[in-house]
């Protein structure tokens, strides 16, 4: 992390005829990020012949590391090192105008309000061309109910989101939840906004796997014809409720003994009341991206149970589309963004609205998965928004 290889990308991006800058702010590499970010980013810059810049402000922790991962995913990023903590934020926008003085004034897709308020306090200043905020969630929502002993008070993120929402050229929805909950709470009466919701990997893009191949994936997972595979994949943040999965995996497998469970999370399994009863039917494992798929594709039941905050009404789930692209039947609360709806409507799994009854599970028909891996690629695929990101960059190019 010297001078001397920020200054080569600076060079590089002076070089460069760009349209715009996606920024990110304290954003660590992970599986949404590539997802969400490089992969946008290398997408639109194909389809759509453009310039868009990946400048991705990180922690200094693990700063290399997390350099090189993001670069592996857009090699033509720029990777700084933001102010250290949080709240110091604002901060960050010295590193933004010493980059624009190089490389002039920008088009800035920002991705939260943290980069959507530098973004535009930048625009004041006459650095910055148009800003879109590409909103992820409810913010002052999220902090309130989950966040609220973190840095900053919930009064702070309110106004950053208000700003974001209300200032922005254009804005960016992961659903319509989220829409309606702008108006509700923050006067927005605009409709220069876009939905896309977390959308597959590129690299999800695929055929399916034969019915013979999912057979021998799941006799190397260890299962058998008659098991039933529940799985929940993600982290033990407390928005994912890992403890309501718990209650409702408990009473299916005290229901059905034909019920195994497969928790790809970073939390202990020995720490839940499904371990402590079954702790032979259930595979708990923090593995690798890479492989994923596989125990995705050994199971019948993806689990994307939540409780019924703000949070979770407009938040658009990447693990619903990952479960859909994989074959699975979700089983999903009441409540989940946009995703609740789309389950009942297109039959795709089981809406659980009570929680202390065992539900009449079976293994899950080929047909089925096929059917479920059709409803992922019709419209959780890239290449289904191609006129939604067509449209966003004419906005900026305007």
């Amino acid at each position: 992390m010297g001078w001397k290889s920020h200054r080569k990308n600076f060079k590089y991006f002076k070089s460069a005829v760009n349209e715009m800058i996606y920024l990110t702010y304290n954003d660590q590499p992970s599986g949404v990020y590539f997802s969400q970010v490089t992969d946008v980013c290398n997408y639109v810059n194909q389809k759509f012949d453009a310039e868009i810049r990946l400048v991705a402000l990180i922690s200094v922790r693990g700063f290399s590391t997390n350099k090189k991962a993001i670069k592996r995913n857009f090699s033509n990023a720029v990777i700084l090192p933001m102010f250290p903590k949080q709240k110091n934020w604002r901060k960050n926008k010295i590193i933004l105008k010493f980059l624009f003085l190089v490389i002039g004034k920008q088009n800035i897709w920002s991705r939260g309000i943290f980069a959507t308020n530098m973004a535009l306090e930048l625009k004041q200043k006459g650095w910055v061309r148009k800003v879109v905020f590409d909103g992820r969630g409810a913010y002052e929502a999220e902090y309130k109910e989950y966040l609220n002993k973190i840095v900053h008070s919930t009064n702070d993120i309110f106004k950053l989101e208000e700003t974001s929402i209300n200032s922005s050229d254009c804005r960016i929805a992961v659903s319509n939840q989220l829409v309606d909950y702008w108006r509700k709470n923050y006067d927005y009466k605009l409709s220069i906004h876009f939905i896309i919701p977390c959308t597959l990997g590129n690299f999800d893009e695929a055929t399916f796997p034969s019915e013979m191949a999912l057979e021998e994936i799941r006799k190397n997972m260890g299962f058998n014809k008659d098991d039933i595979v529940f799985i929940y994949s993600g982290s033990s943040a407390d928005w994912q409720s890992l403890k309501w999965v718990d209650d409702f995996v408990l009473l299916q497998m005290q229901h059905n003994a034909a019920i195994k469970f497969i928790l790809l999370s970073n939390s202990k399994s020995e720490h839940l009341k499904t371990y402590k009863e079954f702790p032979d039917r259930i595979i708990q494992k923090w593995v690798k991206a890479s492989e994923v798929p596989d125990y995705l594709l050994a199971s019948d039941y993806g689990i994307l149970i939540r409780e019924n905050s703000v949070t979770n009404q407009v938040a658009s789930p990447t693990k619903f589309a990952e479960y859909l692209n994989a074959g699975l039947n979700v089983l999903i609360s009441e409540h989940i963004g946009d995703f609740t709806e789309f389950t009942r409507h297109n039959k795709c799994g089981t809406i659980i609205s009570d929680f202390n009854i065992g539900y009449n599970f079976c293994r899950l028909a080929y047909s089925q998965k096929v059917n479920n891996f059709n409803l992922a690629q019709k419209y959780f695929t890239k290449r289904i928004y191609i006129d939604t990101y067509k449209a966003l960059i004419e906005v900026l190019r305007n």
